[in-house]
Order: C-alpha cells, then structure tokens, then sequence
C-alpha cells in the first residue's frame, strides 16, 4: 500500500512538473512570436529608443511608438529623441518606424495606417494596462499585448526649447520615404499646432537628382507622406501638394510662421524669405535640422554618408523593381533577357559579366552589322535608300556616312529601322533557338534599339543600362570621334533613361566603380537562379 501511494504521489510531482513545463513553454512562444505591425507603449520620452531597440526583436514590419506622457516639458526631449531613433534605427532594423506625435489625452479614437496585430509596453506601465487597452479599442484587430523590460541606463539627450506655430512649412522630392524625411516631417509636426504644409518636388525639379529615372512618381510621392503625417498626428490639417519650383506657396502666404529645413536646404529657406521680404511679408522663422548619418551595413563607400534617397536607388540597381509577367507568346526555354541601354551606356560591357556567370549573348548590333556585309540582301536594300555613296569601295556600307544621315532626321532614321529591323530579330530568334538546342539556360538578347523597335515583347525580362546624358555624351565623344552635336544627336535620338526604366524589370548603371557595378551584376544573378529554379524545366 505504501509502495502504491508512493508511486501515485511521485506521478502527480511528474505530472505537475510536465503541467508547469507546458505552460512556460507555451507562455515564451506567445512571448517571442514576431508581429507584423506593432505599437510599443513607453512611460517616458527619454526611454524611447531604448524600448524602440528592445521591440524591434518582435515586430517585423511597422512598429508604432507612443510615448505615454502628456506634458509641454515633453515636447524638448521628443524633439531629441525624433533624431535620435530615427538617426539610429537604420542601423540594426530594416523596421518601418513612426514616433506618434498625437498627445495621450486624445489617443481615444486611435487609428493607424497599417493594422497593429501586437500591442508592447514597457513594465513600467504594468499598472495602466487596462487603461492602454482602453486606448486601443478602436483599432478592430485581433492584436496581442505583451510587456518588455528595459536595457540599460536612461539616455541623457541635449534638450533644446520648442516654440511651436499654427502654420508651418517644409519641402523635399520624398522619394522612397526614409528616416531622414521622417525626422524632418517629424520636427514639423511637433512644431505646429494647427496645420502644416509640405511641398514634394515635382517633374521639372528632380532632373539633377542621382539616379532620377528611379524617383518614384510624385502622386506615390505625396500619398506616402500624407499616410506618415496622419499615422504620427492625424489632428493637424495637412496640405501636401507638387510644387514646380523652389518656393511653392511659402513666396506670397501671409499665414505661414515657420519653415523646417535641412542643413542642405537651409539657403532655400533664406531665398524664400528674400522672396517674401519683396511682397512685403512677415519672414518666415526657420528651423534647421542636422544631416542624419547613414550607418546602415549596406552603405558602399560610393554612397553618400547622410541617410538619403540617392543612396536608396543605388541600392535598387540590380533588384528586381518589377517582377516578370509571364509571356505565353515565346517558348519557357531558353530564358530570354532583353538587354537594352543607351549608345555608351556600357552595355556592352555588363553582357560581358553576365557572359561570365554563364549566359550566352547574342547581340543584335552585331547582326545587324553582318547583316550589312557585301553580297547580302540588306546591303544593297540600304544602299538603293540611302544613295550608293554610302557604300565603299571594298563593298562595305560606311556607317558613319550611313549615321550622319539618319541621326539628323528622324524620317531617315525611321526608314533604316524599317528595313534592318525585320532581319535583325529573324536572325536573333534563330540564333537564340539555336543556343536553346545546345543547352544554354539563359540567352541575353543584347539590343540598342530593344525598347524602340519593342524587342523585349520577345523576351521572358527586360534589363537596362543606364548612366547620365551627359556622361554618354562624354563617352560617345570620346570614343567614336564624334563633335558634341553629333553625340548629342544620337543621344536624343534613341529612348530616354527614363523611358527605358519605366519598362525594365532591373535596371544597372556601371557609372561608379568597377566593384559596384560587379555588385549589380551578382545581385540580379542570383535572383534569376532563385527564379529558374522555380520555374519548371523542361530543356
């Protein structure tokens, strides 16, 4: 009996233990399971950035900080800590982050843009957990709440006052929205208390920008920047508009108090004073923002050491900046890559490096030149156009006579497509047919003329070359003997960068270092391996 109870009393000890085991285990994973979207609740502005590095280990995409303190002394060491957290999250997080800016008495009714699914607080806050989820009742998600604790000291940040306006201004191109905008749209929304206006850089404005063919189009622009300034202060009134030159609405508004500018901006501001000063204005007070340093691991030394957009659309060269469609109208196998890029662009020279990792090249300007020899049909197409003294003695066709003519006439130039064009992609396909049959997995179709003469509809991707007009200029100068009109002819002659990047699936531009440009190509290589290797081969 006593040998019975003994074995009962040690399988209820077991039982417990396994009881106790389950519900930890449980109770961590609930603790560690990474949300999507997260609001992180902080009882103290100079916490922030500690509680924001602490949170980022559980939210994956957008987290929402709110600190929960309602005092105009608070306003000093927002402001601080606006630059601190965004200065430094671009370090350890790719985390979309957004500083609430909205006061805690009006935090009923609370919306964001993107749905919270996990709700943080500091231990702090333990006590006023029912409050906080008061608080949240309007965001109609499911959503689950944890604490976190603190690491580390409090941070001791310069504070400086706030003098806050009704009618504030600021302006920028807001390309790729990044932490270097959110402090400056930030610092504008801590300094208003009634309505702030921001003025996004329109077309005509952007063309001296690096890698401008990659800005992002002013509509996606100014809907980016209205969906941050309502998701830190939706009770502000917002005005963001285009604007066409350096000014906008700040030249000739009696209502506005105050301009937030970067230091790179900071002689914008005093132009626009000069302006209002002219129509007999009150000036404008201004407040400069420090550049914020980019200390992301992603940063090459080719990029510019503040955080910027430049720096973001270099990183987008060789990426996929739209994925491929599907196009039944050509054969699965070899895969197609229609490589486009401008007269000196260096194409050329990247079909060379994707050579090296393994796809066969064919190139249609060379086609076109065999296309051109003595005894061959097109050869003496081209000479009854164009006059047989474009011809030489040996036979040839003299391409530069041939180029003197057409690239100073769009009619001519017209003319030779029509006749070179039809023979050019006949002989393309079968070459890449050809390759197809001998093995080759990826065939790069190399092309001048592949977005004019829309070659790439036969093509499973498109991928562009591009670098500075003026560089090209430069380049064609330098290396076909040609006066800066006659490059400059030529260039104007073919499809702008821009028009060739609204097309592309990945674009490359070899204008930096050799390093750069091999990163490029190592980038968009494995993509496609990633993409072959999905697809289903049947070759």
């Amino acid at each position: 009996m006593f040998s019975l109870n003994l074995s009962l009393s040690f399988i209820v000890v077991l039982l417990s233990l396994l009881i106790s085991y389950v519900f930890v285990a449980l109770h961590n994973n609930s603790d560690t399971k990474m949300g999507k979207n997260g609001l992180l609740f902080v009882s103290n502005a100079a916490k922030a950035h500690n509680y924001c590095l602490k949170a980022s280990k559980f939210v994956q995409k957008v987290l929402y900080i709110k600190i929960n303190e309602n005092s105009i002394n608070t306003l000093p060491v927002l402001s601080s800590q606006i630059s601190h957290i965004y200065s430094r999250t671009s370090s350890y997080s790719k985390l979309d982050v957004r500083l609430i800016i909205k006061p805690v008495d009006a935090v009923r009714n609370f919306r964001t843009y993107h749905p919270i699914d996990l709700v943080l607080y500091d231990n702090e806050l333990s006590s006023e957990i029912d409050k906080l989820k008061k608080s949240v009742e309007s965001l109609k998600t499911d959503y689950r709440i944890q604490s976190i604790e603190q690491d580390g000291e409090l941070e001791t940040l310069n504070q400086e006052p706030v003098k806050q306006y009704e009618y504030v201004a600021l302006g920028g191109t807001f390309d790729r929205l990044h932490n270097g905008h959110k402090i400056l749209l930030s610092q504008a929304v801590l300094r208003s208390t009634k309505h702030v206006t921001v003025g996004v850089t329109d077309v005509n404005m952007i063309q001296s920008k690096k890698l401008y063919e990659l800005i992002e189009p002013t509509e996606t622009r100014i809907k980016a920047v209205l969906d941050f300034l309502t998701d830190i202060n939706p009770d502000l009134e917002y005005n963001v508009q285009p604007i066409h030159d350096l000014y906008g609405p700040t030249k000739d508004d009696p209502k506005f108090q105050m301009i937030v500018v970067s230091e790179e901006t900071q002689r914008g501001a005093q132009k626009i004073n000069e302006k209002r000063k002219e129509n007999g204005l009150p000036l404008l007070d201004t407040y400069v923002i420090g550049l914020a340093q980019d200390s992301s691991p992603q940063r090459s030394h080719e990029e510019e050491e503040k955080v910027s957009s430049s720096n973001q659309r270099m990183r987008l060269l060789g990426t996929m900046l739209r994925p491929p469609v599907e196009n039944d109208n050509i054969p699965a196998w070899p895969y197609v890559i229609g490589l486009a890029g401008g007269i000196a662009s260096g194409k050329s020279n990247i079909a060379e490096k994707l050579r090296s990792k393994g796809a066969a090249i064919v190139n249609c300007d060379t086609i076109a030149h065999d296309l051109y020899k003595p005894g061959l049909p097109l050869n003496q197409t081209v000479a009854d156009a164009f006059g047989s003294d474009i011809i030489t003695d040996s036979g040839e066709v003299d391409r530069r006579k041939l180029g003197q003519i057409v690239f100073s006439d769009k009619n001519q130039l017209e003319k030779l497509n029509q006749l070179v064009w039809p023979a050019v992609i006949e002989e393309a396909q079968r070459r890449i047919q050809t390759l197809g049959q001998e093995g080759h997995r990826v065939v790069v179709m190399e092309a001048a003329v592949m977005v004019r003469a829309k070659w790439y509809n036969q093509c499973h991707q498109l991928w562009v070359v591009i670098i500075p007009p003026e560089e090209a200029i430069k380049r064609l100068q330098e290396r076909n003997g040609l006066s800066e009109e006659e490059a400059r002819q030529r260039i104007d002659s073919q499809p702008s960068n821009q028009e060739q990047v609204s097309l592309a699936n990945i674009v490359f531009s070899p204008y930096w270092s050799y390093e750069y440009t091999q990163m490029q190509i190592d980038r968009a290589w494995q993509h496609l391996q990633e993409l072959l290797d999905s697809r289903k081969c049947n070759c």
